[in-house]
């Protein structure tokens, strides 16, 4: 098991939000029961739990009855829907810088997996393997997963393009064998990884541009993936996880457990093997973030508070008084004016 709550930014969803909203299912209620804020997606570039991410996945492709869900919004997305990372990949020069930027930088973008390509003779795998335990893997976010990949070979390749061997983790699908664009493609299910073979020689084939890109958007777009990379350690990992749930109120420690993908005795215990009490990190939670927030005057301390999960800002107020001695009105004047 991994000793952080594996995290994904919110450009990983978007996608199937907009197909909900395609097909007019009700998207709030889907956000609401896999316990994403609605006001999260107001940010590409947020950070959501991934178990929370694959909950409302599953739960669309089974309720609306699209067995094939994963597999047709990952066709309809292309790379510059996934962010700050979409963009950088996309703007490679070659499929092999493209891959090679795959392997340095998924990271930043999801905790949850691990990406390599691999050789064998004169072909080449491109190989993504989750981190989460195989009970929580999910069939739609594998095929998401892998139909992305095959987006991005297509790029070169053409969209006529097959390839000839596709692995998934998830268990056997009749309808992805029996597909027009697969029928010379060989699945192989229940595998350890999702990966594509595809020619080698394709990897020094260059990548058409249809929109600039300068040096400075390169570099501000590493720079916000950096910055805003998902934690490798439990308690950073935690504080990641509360930061947006704070905007739906309190988060009790059930909540934040289950978002975890533990049971509340398990989280306990890995709080109290770091130090920590869940109470104490939910303050530290809310007053990293109310420094941040104090930084833009144009945010007003109300809208501050409930950014913080406080319905009514005097709770606010005598909670930051209680940390710092002074208001958060006198904090900014002190130290944000300058």
């Amino acid at each position: 098991m991994t000793q952080f709550v594996p995290l994904f930014r919110v450009s990983s969803i978007l996608p199937f939000v907009s197909f909900l909203d395609k097909i007019g299912a009700p998207t709030q209620q889907f956000l609401h029961q896999a316990k994403i804020p609605v006001a999260t997606l107001d940010n590409s570039e947020n950070l959501i739990s991934w178990y929370s991410g694959v909950k409302f996945i599953d739960d669309i492709a089974r309720r609306e009855g699209i067995k094939s869900l994963g597999l047709e919004v990952g066709l309809q997305t292309p790379l510059e829907q996934l962010g700050s990372y979409g963009r950088l990949l996309r703007h490679s020069l070659t499929l092999f810088e493209l891959f090679s930027l795959v392997e340095k930088l998924h990271h930043l973008f999801s905790s949850a997996a691990q990406v390599s390509l691999k050789y064998y003779g004169d072909y080449a795998w491109i190989c993504h393997s989750f981190l989460a335990p195989r009970t929580m893997l999910c069939c739609q976010e594998s095929h998401y997963t892998v139909m992305l990949y095959l987006n991005v070979i297509k790029l070169i390749a053409g969209n006529e393009w097959q390839p000839s061997q596709i692995q998934m983790t998830s268990k056997k699908y009749d309808f992805l064998t029996n597909i027009d664009q697969f029928s010379d493609t060989k699945f192989r299910f229940e595998q350890a990884t999702n990966a594509i073979c595809f020619p080698r020689a394709f990897l020094s084939r260059s990548l058409r541009h249809f929109n600039s890109y300068s040096d400075s958007q390169r570099q501000q777009d590493r720079k916000l993936l950096q910055a805003t990379a998902p934690a490798l350690d439990f308690p950073r990992s935690i504080q990641q996880v509360l930061r947006y749930l704070l905007r739906g109120g309190y988060p009790n420690i059930e909540l934040a457990a289950e978002i975890a993908g533990m049971s509340v005795r398990s989280f306990q215990r890995c709080l109290g093997r770091e130090g920590l009490t869940y109470t104490r990190m939910v303050e530290q939670v809310r007053f990293d973030a109310a420094i941040d927030y104090l930084q833009d005057p144009n945010i007003k301390i109300i809208e501050i508070a409930l950014e913080l999960g406080y319905q009514d800002p005097a709770n606010f107020s005598r909670a930051f008084k209680r940390w710092t001695g002074i208001s958060p009105n006198e904090y900014r004047e002190q130290h944000c004016n300058n």
